[in-house]
């Protein structure tokens, strides 16, 4: 429970901001126009909620937040994704195959790169400004309602997730594909009790102070999406996370398909595409230039199959899906990708190597609740950049430089030879300046650590204009 100073503030904020709703938009849900500002200063709103609500609610109480507000999601065909690495890239897969067999399709996934609504994509495109806002409006309206029931308020993520179910009552006939926020059996999204299907991506050690220090713990969190009799897709490429996940399965008597290397016969990289072929078939074209999505697809294929999805929009979905920030060329021979873990970065270090021009140029920061001694070390020993750029996350949790500075030395130390060029830079702009500065014509530039870098470095790109150029 909330201290009671807490509580207080939680209270306060229920009660008030009916004020703000009514300043800032006229007649939600009735088709009217919304003030210029409104969705600037939700998303503020938003932005402060963990300043003042920070408690996990439990299963019980989600559920009953949605039933206070009218809310649900039990009657919706709803593909739910968890695991470590590899989430939002199968929600991806799934959701262009989906579109490609005609469906219509909704995407509940995070965190952002650039603007909170990215979270909330339909048909492929995120949530426009009066739909977020009426979800939103909705949302904050039904909070007086919790007061009643003794609940505070929703975290962050819950809140979006809240924000989502809402958007989700005027999207009649849309398949949903929702991704966990942090781990599976404890999270928001597990309040939903009947999904379709349930995939579970790769597993390694992630969020240890909250999921378990062992692979084998953090897959029995993951592995808490899966329910009684509903079928279950899985990495099995980690043999300890596999087991887990299979004896849970098999304990629920959910039928479970493994997908690991094994799933395909050859995976090949060309330009800048990765085709994949299994069983003497033609290949499959995944758009990104990543060895590590073979298995990502993989998952989405097995997924398709059960749902019944023809091999044809299979084929074209694949290769037509997007899905920013995963070893994304954003602009000629700059890479963005998102790894932001032990995990993560190994695949990426495996990935960026077999891209790498006549010198390797890594960009790097993490946020400081990431094992960052570890994945630096990771990166100089199996990577090698020939110059290595740090920097600091303007996002709160970003690990000061100082201590990255520290660490990566350390790791330069670890790995011995003469180690890479390094440069400390403050911010992402700067950061990303010194790359380009640096990178001569038959380089590659890396920037890698985390999705809120990744966020921040396109945003930097698109404000300055460096595509364009």
């Amino acid at each position: 429970m909330a201290l009671p100073g807490q509580r207080r503030t939680e209270s306060d904020k229920m009660k008030n901001d009916d004020k703000m709703t009514e300043n800032n938009k006229t007649g939600a849900g009735r088709g009217e126009e919304y003030s210029p500002d409104a969705c600037r200063e939700a998303e503020q709103y938003l932005d402060g909620i963990p300043k003042f609500s920070r408690e996990k609610h439990s299963l019980d109480d989600i559920r009953a937040m949605m039933k206070a507000m009218g809310l649900s999601l039990d009657k919706i065909r709803l593909i739910h994704v968890a695991g470590t690495n590899g989430k939002g890239s199968v929600c991806a897969f799934l959701s262009s195959i989906l579109r490609e067999a005609g469906e219509h399709t909704a995407v509940f996934t995070s965190p952002h790169l650039v603007s909170v609504r990215e979270r909330f994509c339909f048909d492929g495109e995120q949530a426009g400004e009066k739909e977020f806002l009426q979800a939103f409006y909705r949302v904050r309206e039904g909070l007086c309602r919790l007061q009643s029931l003794g609940l505070t308020h929703p975290t962050y993520f819950e809140f979006l997730f809240l924000m989502f179910a809402a958007m989700m009552q005027s999207r009649k006939g849309f398949t949903a594909v929702v991704e966990t926020g942090l781990g599976g059996r404890l999270d928001a999204t597990n309040a939903v009790d009947r999904p379709t299907l349930c995939v579970l991506t790769s597993i390694s050690l992630d969020h240890m102070e909250y999921l378990g220090n062992t692979v084998e713990l953090i897959a029995g969190e993951k592995a808490g999406i899966i329910k009684p009799g509903v079928p279950v897709v899985y990495d099995s490429t980690d043999p300890a996370a596999a087991a887990v996940i299979r004896d849970r399965a098999r304990e629920l008597k959910s039928p479970a398909r493994a997908v690991g290397t094994d799933s395909f016969s050859e995976s090949v990289l060309k330009d800048g595409h990765l085709f994949i072929r299994k069983n003497g078939e033609e290949p499959l074209e995944i758009p990104f230039a990543a060895q590590y999505q073979a298995v990502n697809a993989m998952l989405a294929v097995q997924a398709a199959e059960i749902l019944g999805i023809p091999e044809r929009a299979v084929r074209e979905g694949l290769q037509k899906t997007v899905w920013p920030g995963r070893m994304e060329e954003i602009m000629p021979g700059v890479y963005l990708d998102g790894a932001h873990n032990e995990g993560g970065i190994r695949a990426f270090a495996r990935a960026a190597a077999s891209l790498s021009g006549k010198r390797k140029i890594l960009l790097f920061a993490v946020s400081s609740d990431k094992e960052y001694r570890e994945m630096a070390e990771i990166l100089l020993r199996e990577f090698a950049p020939d110059v290595l750029i740090l920097t600091q996350i303007a996002y709160g949790r970003g690990l000061d430089i100082h201590r990255l500075e520290e660490a990566s030395r350390e790791a330069m130390a670890k790995a011995g030879g003469h180690g890479p060029r390094l440069f400390v830079r403050p911010s992402a702009e700067e950061a990303l300046l010194t790359a380009l500065d640096e990178k001569g014509e038959e380089d590659t530039v890396f920037c890698a650590g985390s999705l809120y870098l990744i966020g921040e470095m396109k945003d930097v790109i698109r404000r300055n204009h460096y595509g364009e150029r």
